[in-house]
């Protein structure tokens, strides 16, 4: 008895430890990637370079599928669904400017911008340090 005690203390230590990782992982992607790329992905379509907001594009699709895993384990249908929503809309921005179609790339970044504002209204709040997941 004593030994499923501690075996589930443990575990439940463990998966404490597992999702602060996830939970830091994902303040590094908001913050270390997505929020820069967008950034520069921004200054990209006004400059009409069609090459940098195609690998800004691309960097936000690979990183906003690494969001939907999260969410995923989480358990958050929700929020896997606005990740999928900006990875696809991510991917059409990358096809835009590919095909030379700023205008059009531009459109979709914007569609990109509110698919991110709705996640953050679910699933982001302010705390003492800034914000934190809910």
């Amino acid at each position: 008895m004593r030994m499923m005690a501690i075996l589930a203390g443990v575990a439940a230590m463990l998966v404490g430890v597992l999702l602060a990782q996830s939970d830091s992982d994902y303040q590094g992607w908001m913050k270390g990637v997505i929020a820069p790329t967008n950034q520069s992905l921004q200054k990209n379509i006004a400059a009409k370079d069609a090459a940098g907001v195609t690998a800004d594009a691309r960097k936000l699709q690979d990183t906003f599928k690494q969001v939907e895993e999260f969410w995923q384990k989480r358990n958050a249908p929700d929020a896997v669904n606005f990740a999928k929503q900006a990875r696809t809309a991510a991917e059409a921005v990358s096809k835009d400017a590919a095909g030379g179609n700023m205008d059009q790339a531009g459109a979709d970044a914007k569609s990109l911008a509110a698919t991110c504002g709705g996640c953050h209204m679910a699933h982001r709040e302010k705390g003492d340090s800034g914000f934190k997941i809910k």
